[in-house]
């Protein structure tokens, strides 16, 4: 199945009170998401942002206890799956678009490696593309001390920068711009778009094609543009808050996750690309298994893999 007849999924994520929820929420009010079916995932005993979304209880589905990093993976599949039968069999409203709102301290990649490898996810819906919210207010000290953020950031195709309102209120204009530049050397190839949240179109975000191959070569071009990215590891640039870093696991105490379960917490963020050239075309099974050999060798070290692939299925 090509990536017309599949249906789009978009990923939207952000670190802890990034504007995730108030995001979905305005864009869900447009009429063009009215056939939009969203997955909302966070952990803890009650679901507040599935209380948050503004939407019809038929077509919201809300994960069991746990973050996307941690216990649910094998549960998205599921949920991939019931959303799947339950539209052809007409239980619940036709839907042409999924977006999965993921917990703020996810790690996005696990959600990314489902929608690639797995092979009824893959038969039935493709990724438009992932959405990072950032901060404003916080942005600088998150990316500064918590490795998931600078995940977040890494992975994105659009990052959006929220709260700026506030920042104007107290005079810290600049502090946005220095965020913008942090972003920029985390993730050069991501456009940053800086408006509040209630200006957003649905067209700003989704439908964008960054990942269908039948898209114009220059919006190619710009997705996996490699001229943007040095050879030099992409670190954070930002200085760690020491007094932050003190309290980081107790922080994710707090949240419902031991250090134990995020390991990494104190790990380098930074980032590195490499590039891999095949001249003759490769069949769907191969693609497959390089990349299921790929994402199991660097584990959670692979934060993203992106290219054009010549198909011998699919000259």
């Amino acid at each position: 199945m090509n990536s017309q007849n599949r249906i789009w999924v978009t990923v939207i994520t952000g670190f802890l009170g990034s504007g995730k929820t108030t995001l979905l929420n305005n864009l869900l009010k447009h009429p063009e998401m009215s056939q939009a079916a969203v997955i909302v995932n966070e952990f803890g005993e009650i679901g507040l942002d599935y209380d948050l979304v503004e939407r019809s209880d038929e077509n919201v589905v809300q994960l069991a206890n746990g973050c996307l990093c941690c216990s649910v993976k094998g549960d998205l599949i599921d949920t991939f799956r019931d959303l799947h039968i339950q539209r052809n069999a007409k239980t619940i409203p036709y839907f042409d678009r999924v977006i999965i709102e993921t917990t703020g301290i996810a790690d996005p990649g696990p959600v990314l490696q489902i929608i690639f490898t797995n092979p009824m996810v893959m038969n039935h819906y493709a990724l438009d593309g992932v959405v990072t919210t950032v901060d404003a207010i916080n942005g600088i000290d998150s990316l500064s001390n918590f490795p998931e953020c600078a995940k977040q950031v890494a992975i994105a195709d659009r990052l959006i920068i929220t709260k700026t309102d506030m920042t104007q209120l107290d005079n810290n204009v600049d502090q946005t711009k220095k965020l913008s530049e942090g972003l920029k050397d985390l993730n050069p190839a991501a456009p940053i778009i800086i408006r509040t949240l209630g200006e957003f179109d649905p067209e700003d975000l989704f439908g964008t094609g960054m990942f269908d191959t039948t898209s114009k070569k220059i919006d190619f071009e710009a997705w996996i543009d490699p001229s943007k990215y040095s050879e030099d590891s992409l670190g954070s640039p930002f200085e760690p808050n020491d007094n932050i870093k003190q309290n980081r696991d107790a922080y994710y105490l707090e949240k419902g996750h031991t250090p134990e379960e995020h390991p990494n917490h104190n790990h380098d963020t930074s980032i590195n690309t490499f590039c891999i050239i095949k001249k003759e075309a490769m069949s769907i099974n191969m693609l497959r298994m390089f990349l299921e050999g790929l994402t199991n060798e660097a584990g959670p070290n692979l934060l993203r893999v992106k290219g054009i692939v010549a198909i011998e299925e699919h000259p």
